[in-house]
C-alpha cells in the first residue's frame, strides 16, 4: 500500500479537503494541502510534489491561472481537476478532469503517478 507519492490538494472548502486528504492518506499517499494559489505555487516550486489535485471549489479563472503558472514551473507534473459532476467532462485547460467519487478519484491519481512522464498528455 505504501505509494510514497506526494499529492498537493488545492481547494477552498476545508471540510472537503480534510475528508479527501484522509482518503488519500489512508490509501498511502502523502498529502499537502493548500487553501490558496500562492500556497500551491510555493509547494509546487519546491519540486517535492508528484501530482497536483485541484478541487471543484476553486473558481474557474483561479484554476486556469494556477494551471498555467504550474505548467511554467513543472511541465510534466500531472494536474487533476475534480469535477462537480459524478460524470466528468473532457479534459481541458492543462488538467485532466476527474470524478469526485472516491474509487474513481483514487484510480485517476494512481494512473497519473504510475504513467511515465513522457506518455502523459500535456494539455492546454
Amino acid at each position: 500500500m505504501a505509494r510514497n507519492f506526494q499529492v498537493l490538494s488545492v481547494g477552498l472548502d476545508r471540510g472537503l479537503m480534510t475528508s479527501r486528504s484522509l482518503l488519500l492518506r489512508t490509501s498511502g499517499y502523502a498529502v499537502h494541502e493548500a487553501l490558496s494559489r500562492l500556497q500551491a505555487l510555493t509547494m509546487v516550486h519546491s519540486d517535492l510534489i508528484d501530482v497536483l489535485l485541484i478541487c471543484h471549489t476553486v473558481p474557474e479563472n483561479e484554476k486556469q491561472t494556477l494551471v498555467s503558472a504550474v505548467r511554467k514551473q513543472r511541465l510534466l507534473i500531472p494536474i487533476l481537476c475534480i469535477s462537480e459532476s459524478e460524470f466528468p467532462g473532457p479534459s481541458s485547460d492543462g488538467c485532466t478532469v476527474i470524478s469526485n467519487m472516491p474509487a474513481e478519484l483514487l484510480a485517476a491519481i494512481d494512473s497519473a503517478v504510475n504513467e511515465p512522464p513522457g506518455l502523459r498528455p500535456i494539455l492546454g
